[in-house]
């Protein structure tokens, strides 16, 4: 899904008279039309048919839950100027492409500008009523992250940090008590404490851009981790084939596992092996997307570097073969972790949207589409002889955007 300059901004709109969602039913297939007014479902009437083109499959899902947005349609929270207004663009863009609830994701920086980031994301959550219902949280991928390349990635040398529970108070403070989650290295000396520590104040802890063994790996979990952040990449090119810590964390039943299925960050067999060994009861999708995303083919920032998106859709370096974040949405990591990696498509839809809200709020009500529910909906077409989706309408609380009529 490619957005024009990156959308218009208008298209997203308060609910001010109730809305209709005709499709299947995400639960049971059923067809049903939905009512939605004052942030919830009001209404769902059982209907006897569905008129729907050929070659389509008109649905109601969950609203999608991206854990992992770095930026999107232009913007981006890694640039060290990032905005309230910046935050409020990215989260309308987002609810275009089915999103309706995301983590915004910082990386690596100095600390005074991630402070910065974090504080203006946080101004955005408190201060815009959109962003407020799409954002419980931020993820802070960084700094406390391995430093040599390969398992570095695409984040900066100069600012990488070792873990510490100091350094990550910082930040929090800025972050006004809002980080939900934290990706951090756990073979790096201090990882062990600050899992701990973060993980006692609710924050879940998610392990990438390490080069853990199997010791490192089960203390960290032992400690409090719940998440291998995006399994099979910022990893060494070269790896010992059967002792090495991908493997590891496939083979790790308390790890959950989030896949950026895109096409470029995991080959189809790649992918499909990985959910196998995960399954899908522990896996989720995430796009890590960056500016770029929503953008046409072109040289874009990450924070002080400059990236190239390709006509092909990849994010690499200037170059290079390295990829740097990517420039995916939700609709097509559905359609790819069915054709590539041959799960269903309400799999791959639960990989995108209930099973992310499962591991954050453990415990809470599950998604349910029956009246008294939150509203977070998308109807969408599903094209599976195509693997692609159309969004139609989306929903998330009292704000809304249609698509197609």
């Amino acid at each position: 899904m490619t957005l024009t300059n990156a959308m218009d901004e208008r298209d997203v709109k308060t609910i001010d008279q109730p809305m209709i969602l005709t499709g299947r039913r995400f639960e049971d297939g059923a067809v049903v039309r939905i009512q939605v007014a004052d942030g919830k479902i009001q209404q769902v009437e059982r209907l006897d048919s569905l008129d729907e083109p050929e070659g389509v499959e008109r649905w109601i899902v969950p609203g999608f839950f991206d854990l992992q947005v770095n930026g999107f349609a232009g913007k981006s929270f890694v640039d060290p100027k990032v905005t309230v207004q910046d935050t409020q663009h990215v989260a309308q863009a987002l609810l275009r492409t089915g999103v309706t609830r995301f983590l915004p994701t910082i990386i690596t920086a100095d600390l005074d500008t991630m402070c910065h980031q974090l504080s203006a994301i946080a101004d955005a959550i408190e201060q815009v009523p959109v962003v407020n219902a799409m954002c419980p949280g931020i993820h802070v991928e960084g700094p406390f992250i391995h430093p040599e390349d390969g398992p570095r990635g695409a984040h900066p040398f100069e600012h990488v940090r070792g873990p510490s529970i100091l350094d990550y108070e910082r930040l929090a403070k800025a972050a006004r008590g809002k980080i939900a989650i934290l990706t951090l290295a756990p073979d790096q000396s201090g990882a062990l404490e600050l899992i701990r520590h973060v993980s006692q104040q609710g924050v879940l802890v998610g392990l990438g851009h390490h080069r853990a063994d199997v010791a490192a790996l089960n203390a960290a979990v032992q400690a409090g981790a719940k998440l291998s952040s995006h399994l099979g990449n910022a990893t060494d090119a070269v790896l010992p084939r059967h002792n090495n810590y991908v493997w590891h964390q496939l083979g790790e039943d308390r790890l959950w596992a989030s896949f950026i299925a895109d096409g470029h960050h995991l080959p189809p067999a790649t992918l499909r092996a990985m959910l196998r060994a995960k399954t899908i009861a522990r896996s989720l999708l995430v796009t890590d997307a960056i500016g770029a995303a929503g953008m046409p083919p072109g040289r874009y920032r990450l924070g002080n570097a400059e990236v190239e998106r390709t006509p092909d859709g990849r994010v690499v370096l200037p170059g290079t073969p390295y990829l740097a974040g990517s420039a995916a949405d939700m609709p097509l990591l559905i359609g790819r972790a069915v054709t590539d990696g041959g799960v269903s498509f309400v799999e791959a839809v639960k990989m995108a949207s209930s099973q992310p809200a499962l591991l954050m709020f453990p415990g809470a009500a599950t998604w349910s589409c029956e009246p008294g529910q939150a509203a977070n909906l998308v109807e969408l077409d599903w094209r599976p002889d195509e693997g692609q989706v159309e969004i139609r309408q989306s929903v998330a609380g009292r704000w809304s955007v249609q698509l197609k009529a």
